[in-house]
């Protein structure tokens, strides 16, 4: 089975690096830059307990079974113009993005798409390189028969969803609250936690509330929610409080503005991050 994956950063050179380890047949669509890095010295990962190089490959051509889609939003638009050539009506298309709005811009491809998300902290550290930071990788995806046999003997935790956006809003509902967060007080979680949990609860009971609209209970998950922002490492940052302290673009865009236009709570968040430069322009269409 063929495999292609495009936005080899944190989440997807993770993945990558993961199924080439268990043999797969995996190719990489990178940047220049990166991928004279990697065909000098491989592609590494720096896992919690093991470090490991693997070699895929980089000459891109023909028509691939599965295509993992693991880019930043911003960059969304210009990864689906790239596999369009690699795709037919037999592919299947994973995108795994942050968010809940972005698998609109799949419908008009001739693939099947499967929606996912998966729970990671992981970043690349430099190109070719990715560093896993804790033990948590968590991967859910619609159950499929050949997806299956991607992640067969494969050492990655898989659940195959039968309720696949409940399990995307339930993630949205955590990376959403404390990205925004994050990014506005320009705080970790731990901080978060102890000097705004006020904030921390009222941002959840309002996604919880949007996400009600959408036909999606998650009334259940918010001491959960809780629970896992106590217990993670205190220093913990969401990608976008890092875009937003490098000066990079930002995915604000999904996830607080498509929330923004729903809850004035939340939009005071966004108006006020949105003054930043480094603050992507892209609008969510809907």
């Amino acid at each position: 089975m063929r495999i292609l994956l495009v936005g080899a950063g944190g989440v997807g050179g993770y993945l990558a690096g993961k199924l080439l380890k268990c043999k797969k047949d995996v190719s990489l669509m990178l940047t220049p830059k990166t991928e004279e890095v990697v065909r000098k010295n491989g592609f590494r990962i720096i896992d919690v307990d093991e470090e490991f190089t693997v070699y895929p490959n980089l000459d891109i051509n023909g028509i691939y079974d599965v295509v993992f889609v693991t880019t930043k939003y911003y960059h969304l638009d210009n990864a689906i113009e790239k596999i369009k050539p690699f795709i037919n009506e037999k592919s299947i298309i994973i995108p795994i993005l942050n968010g809940v709005a972005h698998f609109e811009k799949f419908k008009k491809l001739n693939a099947k798409t499967l929606k996912a998300c998966i729970y990671i902290l992981s970043n690349k550290k430099a190109p070719g390189v990715i560093h896993k930071k804790t033990p948590l990788f968590y991967l859910c995806i619609e159950d499929n028969e050949k997806i299956r046999k991607v992640f067969e003997r494969c050492d990655l935790k898989v659940k195959y969803s039968k309720n696949i956006d409940e399990d995307i809003w339930k993630k949205y509902l955590f990376i959403s609250t404390f990205a925004t967060l994050q990014s506005y007080y320009k705080k970790p979680t731990g901080w978060i936690m102890e000097e705004k949990r006020d904030e921390a609860e009222k941002f959840l009971d309002e996604v919880i509330k949007i996400a009600k609209e959408f036909g999606i209970d998650l009334k259940n998950e918010k001491e959960k929610v809780i629970k896992q922002a106590l217990n993670i490492p205190y220093e913990s940052k969401m990608s976008m409080q890092i875009d937003f302290e490098n000066n990079q673009p930002t995915e604000i865009e999904t996830l607080t503005g498509f929330l923004a236009e729903k809850s004035e709570f939340i939009n005071n968040f966004y108006k006020n991050l949105k003054k930043s430069k480094s603050c992507d322009t892209i609008r969510i269409q809907h």
